[in-house]
């Protein structure tokens, strides 16, 4: 068994957090691109509509480890960014922006948590 690397850090501490990878572009999320800190928003699949409050927000370039890193980390071990940008375009098309629409260089990564003033 190998020995463990040392670092000088205090222990991170275990915690769950919600990310999400969201496409941006021209008429796409547009107005993620300027959200912040504090703003709430609407998570909405069928009939469900869930809100929570952003903790981060980040802007990421797609083609580069730091975002794979990231993908695979929210996503899982499977996920490839061709996986993601065919989800993304789907989604693009049936929203009549169209698989142009969306920004393929890059996206906005959200931390979310629950709402605690409802």
């Amino acid at each position: 068994m190998a020995r463990p690397i040392k670092i000088q850090h205090p222990t991170p501490q275990t915690r769950s957090v919600a990310q999400v990878a969201l496409p941006i572009g021209m008429y796409c999320n547009k107005s993620l691109q300027t959200a912040k800190v504090g703003d709430v928003v609407q998570f909405q699949c069928d009939w469900r509509k869930d809100k929570r409050v952003i903790t981060n927000i980040c802007r990421f370039r797609i083609n580069s480890p730091e975002f794979t890193f990231m993908l695979r980390s929210i996503y899982g071990e499977n996920m490839t960014i061709a996986k993601l940008m065919e989800r993304w375009e789907a989604w693009a098309v049936v929203e009549g922006i169209g698989a142009a629409g969306i920004d393929h260089e890059s996206c906005v990564i959200l931390e979310v948590k629950e709402d605690e003033s409802k």
